[in-house]
């Protein structure tokens, strides 16, 4: 009878096992979600903990960085020296004529031995050195094509020859951008209001017609140009960049319909030192002690009555001048040479502060210089 009760005649499950066996199952359903929620929950509990550390560190590091970067720019100043060393390249640079537009090709060698100032601590949180004087060979560049290539070619002499690739700075010469940033209201206002020997003032427009209206191929793209029109280009290269991605060999070019140029050249003989709020960085600029002469990035134009200039920006002791490789009346050209001011960019953790000593250059064996990591 009992043997009835749990199975029937055919030798199936009765529903009573059926339910008995649903009930187990379930028991251990719940018992497992039971776990699984638990586990989730100390799952979820783990990954904030592990948030906040991670939140936690950050916080750590970045208030490290800031007070770093605080404590770095307190104890370094324009003119500090530091112990910036450039690779080695004995092959030096090789600047054809086809580039330069000089009678010949050019062999630039490497100077050697030069030592580097803090010329700003930027708001980027990088640094700026310069050289501390010249390169010690001139180059030249003349007429269209030394003013197509020049800002190029300068660049990228100075990187070639001055930069430092295991620890990932780049070398590029001084330009006008460089100055001025330095420069005071009262610097920039004098400026602004420089008119040359024809009057032409700063940032005045001039248009030229008949045979003075040659110009080198590359201006056609720079702010301030009007090729075959009144209407001056606002959307285009400005005076420091380089224009070209390689060197052209591009030269010069005529607008029939007349040429439309703005006065970007100013010049100032005996740069006043009044103009700067710092003069350790007048000084890093215009060294009236020794013969200084070197070329700016940055391109000019200077306009007369019957003539235009082109060229580059160029310090020569205490003077900001203009220094020009071709002329747009029929396309005139000249030979104009200069050395070079490099400069180098590198983060301000890469700078270790000398301590107990100023940074002034002074001990031969580099006490007296901050140092850069090799590392960091």
């Amino acid at each position: 009878m009992i043997k009835n009760f749990f199975r029937k005649e055919n030798g199936s499950i009765t529903l009573f096992v059926l339910i008995a066996m649903l009930f187990f199952l379930f028991v251990v359903f719940a018992m497992f979600m039971r776990s699984s929620n638990s586990n989730m929950a100390q799952t979820s509990e783990i990954d904030q903990i592990k948030e906040e550390y991670e939140e936690s560190v950050n916080n750590i590091n970045q208030i490290y960085n800031e007070t770093l970067i605080e404590n770095l720019s307190n104890l370094l100043k324009p003119g500090d020296f530091v112990n910036y060393t450039y690779d080695t390249v004995t092959d030096g640079y090789s600047l054809p004529a086809i580039y330069s537009g000089y009678t010949s090709d050019q062999s630039i060698t490497q100077t050697m031995g030069l030592r580097w100032q803090i010329l700003s601590i930027n708001s980027d949180k990088t640094v700026t050195l310069i050289s501390e004087t010249t390169t010690n060979q001139e180059v030249y560049f003349r007429g269209a094509l030394g003013y197509n290539n020049g800002t190029l070619l300068m660049n990228d002499i100075c990187n070639k020859l001055y930069s430092n690739h295991s620890l990932k700075i780049e070398a590029r010469t001084l330009n006008l951008d460089d100055i001025e940033s330095q420069m005071n209201e009262a610097g920039i206002s004098a400026r602004d209001t420089f008119t040359n020997s024809s009057a032409s003032q700063y940032r005045s427009t001039h248009t030229y017609t008949a045979n003075y209206n040659y110009y080198p191929n590359l201006y056609a793209k720079e702010n301030g140009s009007g090729i075959n029109t009144t209407e001056i280009k606002s959307d285009g290269l400005s005076r420091s960049e380089s224009g070209y991605n390689k060197p052209t060999t591009e030269t010069f070019s005529v607008a029939n319909q007349g040429l439309t140029a703005t006065q970007t050249s100013y010049y100032f003989d005996n740069m006043p030192s009044s103009y700067f709020d710092n003069s350790e960085v007048y000084d890093l600029f215009f060294n009236t002690n020794t013969e200084s002469c070197y070329w700016l990035g940055s391109r000019c134009a200077n306009c007369y009555s019957n003539n235009i200039e082109f060229g580059f920006y160029s310090v020569r002791n205490s003077s900001l001048n203009g220094v020009f490789t071709y002329n747009s009346n029929s396309a005139v050209s000249t030979n104009t040479l200069y050395s070079f001011r490099p400069v180098v960019t590198l983060d301000i953790t890469q700078i270790q502060p000398c301590t107990g000593e100023a940074a002034d250059g002074t001990d031969e064996t580099i006490k007296h210089m901050h140092q850069i990591k090799e590392y960091f």
